[in-house]
């Protein structure tokens, strides 16, 4: 498929591709690494440093659709975190997961490439996205690619009225197996199961094969030691409460979207707020998260 040059320096290139008939992507190159983010659902989908194996890891079966959310890189879950939502009247109600900002179509505000990042700013705003959350809003993304990666969502509420929300930035992290790696802070922090349905829970935690999907009740910095690659995958966020750890296992093989083996090449750890939060009319809110990369 075609594409376009946007920007081009001495530094890199950053330029915009379809990845299907319905979706465009920006791809960069620089002197730091590479990486892609999608257009639809505001999405970095690839990240990958100089020097380094990938950081983010996209489904080679990745519906690139509009009917449908992109698999892999990170997936922005707002504004609900799940399948559950408030009405209006406070009642909680069964929703399809995740909110609708992973399945919009998001503007291209800004791209910069200088020696040391690549900076790409990214919006979507409107109101009445869903009957489940009417409210004017405005979102803004702005993704700093370098030796590091930095992300920050900033939600401002531009209704008459106080909204509330629930959140993740939902990283889909490469590594070499599931054996071969572990989170071991984690181990610390008490935790909701959401297959047994235990709630308040610590349990030693050895590796990160699944099925496993918790809710950690920390924000403190997280490290995934990743043995097989020789690597720590340093994480930390701001603004969020909560860490999500998620890998469905053998689960991915009825998953449309998933190739063959899925679950041996990644392990979720999501910067979450999944309890609600209130954003006051007329007032903005920020989460943000940085991953940096260490070898061992």
């Amino acid at each position: 498929m075609s594409s376009e040059i946007l920007l081009k320096n001495e530094f890199g290139t950053i330029e915009l591709f379809a990845l299907s008939d319905e979706i465009k992507a920006l791809r960069f190159i620089h002197n730091k690494g590479k990486g892609s983010v999608s257009l639809y659902g505001g999405q970095v989908l690839t990240w990958q440093p100089k020097g380094q194996q990938p950081v983010f890891w996209l489904s080679k079966d990745s519906k690139y659709s509009t009917t449908a959310a992109i698999r892999g890189g990170i997936p922005i879950c707002w504004p609900w975190f799940g399948g559950e939502v408030k009405a209006v009247e406070g009642n909680i109600e069964q929703v399809s997961n995740h909110g609708f900002a992973r399945q919009s179509q998001w503007h291209l505000d800004d791209i910069e490439i200088s020696q040391s990042q690549v900076i790409i700013t990214l919006s979507l705003s409107g109101k009445h996205f869903s009957k489940h959350w009417p409210a004017t809003f405005k979102l803004s993304q702005k993704l700093v690619f370098s030796e590091q990666f930095e992300q920050t969502l900033t939600m401002t509420n531009l209704s008459e009225q106080p909204v509330e929300y629930t959140g993740a930035l939902h990283s889909y992290f490469c590594i070499s197996s599931p054996e071969e790696s572990n989170i071991p802070l984690l181990e610390s922090i008490k935790f909701d199961d959401k297959l047994s349905g235990e709630k308040g829970t610590l349990a030693n935690l050895n590796d990160c094969v699944g099925p496993i999907d918790r809710i950690y009740h920390d924000n403190q910095n997280q490290t995934i030691i990743d043995n097989g690659w020789q690597r720590e995958i340093n994480v930390s966020s701001i603004n969020c409460q909560k860490w999500v750890m998620w890998n469905p296992g053998q689960a991915t093989e009825s998953m449309a979207d998933m190739h063959q083996g899925s679950e041996n090449e990644f392990v979720c750890l999501e910067a979450a707020n999944t309890d609600w939060q209130t954003i006051a009319s007329q007032a903005s809110v920020s989460i943000s998260q940085k991953v940096t990369i260490k070898n061992l």
